[in-house]
């Protein structure tokens, strides 16, 4: 458990780091055929090593490089700029400040969803169990005036969550106090009292619910998303944009049900993220939609949030029509 408990560390604490691992090969100087890539090295973009490991790339006569870096927001100037043609990363506030302030990036496609599983999630809102037990909390409207531990702060996927379940109980996304936190620091601060509940990926949420630290008391409706595919405005009028999105949509196609917990693929996603596939397959996996159709909705509605709380400046949203655009999925959708 303890390796377990590294490996995902190392990975989530990528995605939360404000820099970007190394040189970009960049798309400026490529040859007709080759795609660049930036991504976390996380399970959660499954899609895109299944694709590279299967061919199914080369069979859309493609060369992709995949660059590792270590956040996908720092990535996105790389790719409004050209020096990358696709990033798939989480979506954050600052991507929304990004786009508003100008670079030139379209929102493509979504990539993990949660499933159905809410007795076994990816991710939960967890509650320390001692207000639990002391009646202090019965219901999420409890929840109000409470710190609420979330990786990357009230700007983050984790805080939009957290909105989600806020505004089922009649609350805010203001109604809580955010306190940015690495995940594997969530359990422990839960112990200490320094937060009363948190949202928190697995393996984290269910170590601490199973040593007695906390309460699961939510999880994202099936469909939710907080990752994406993004293209620069330079590829996404290229003829290569189609083709590597058909190749990822059919990566995607591989991962459906429990085909995702597969041995090849299994073995893949190890390779991939440096974990065997007895590592990945102990931590819930994410699903995927089999034509990876970006969420515009969801994204509207994350903007609003972080706007409501203070991680967005800007006074008006940006209409998702001139970033977000689902002509690649619905494509890919139409070749079966």
């Amino acid at each position: 458990m303890r390796r377990l408990v590294a490996v995902a560390a190392t990975a989530l604490l990528g995605l939360a780091v404000a820099a970007c691992g190394g040189d970009s090969g960049g798309a400026e100087g490529a040859d007709e055929s080759t795609v660049n890539v930036g991504v976390v090295q996380l399970p959660i973009f499954a899609p895109l090593f299944v694709a590279d490991a299967k061919g199914y790339f080369a069979d859309e006569g493609l060369t992709v490089n995949i660059e590792n870096v270590k956040s996908g927001q720092d990535a996105i100037p790389l790719a409004a700029s050209g020096k990358l043609d696709a990033v798939l990363a989480g979506f954050s506030a600052g991507m929304f400040s990004a786009i508003e302030s100008g670079l030139d990036v379209r929102v493509v496609g979504s990539m993990g969803v949660a499933d159905a599983d809410t007795e076994n999630p990816a991710s939960a809102l967890v509650v320390a169990k001692p207000l639990v037990d002391s009646g202090e909390f019965s219901s999420i409207a409890d929840l109000k005036g409470r710190k609420v531990g979330a990786l990357g702060g009230a700007g983050a996927t984790s805080a939009f969550y957290v909105g989600m379940a806020l505004e089922e109980a009649g609350l805010s996304i203001k109604d809580v106090e955010f306190v940015q936190l690495s995940s594997p620091d969530i359990p422990t601060a839960l112990k200490t009292g320094g937060i009363d509940a948190a949202f928190v990926s697995a393996p984290f949420w269910k170590l601490a619910v199973d040593d007695g630290t906390a309460v699961k008391v939510w999880t994202t409706p099936e469909g939710t998303s907080g990752t994406g595919i993004l293209f620069g405005a330079q590829f996404v009028e290229s003829p290569l944009a189609q083709k590597f999105f058909n190749a990822l949509a059919r990566g995607a196609q591989d991962l459906q049900g429990d085909a995702r917990y597969s041995d090849e693929n299994l073995k893949i996603i190890g390779e991939a993220t440096g974990q065997t596939p007895e590592q990945v397959a102990s931590v819930p996996l994410y699903a995927w939609l089999p034509d990876l159709a970006p969420l515009p909705d969801q994204l509207a509605a994350m903007e609003r949030m972080w706007m409501e709380v203070g991680a967005l400046e800007y006074e008006e949203p940006v209409p998702t029509e001139t970033y977000v655009d689902s002509r690649f999925a619905e494509n890919a959708a139409s070749r079966g």
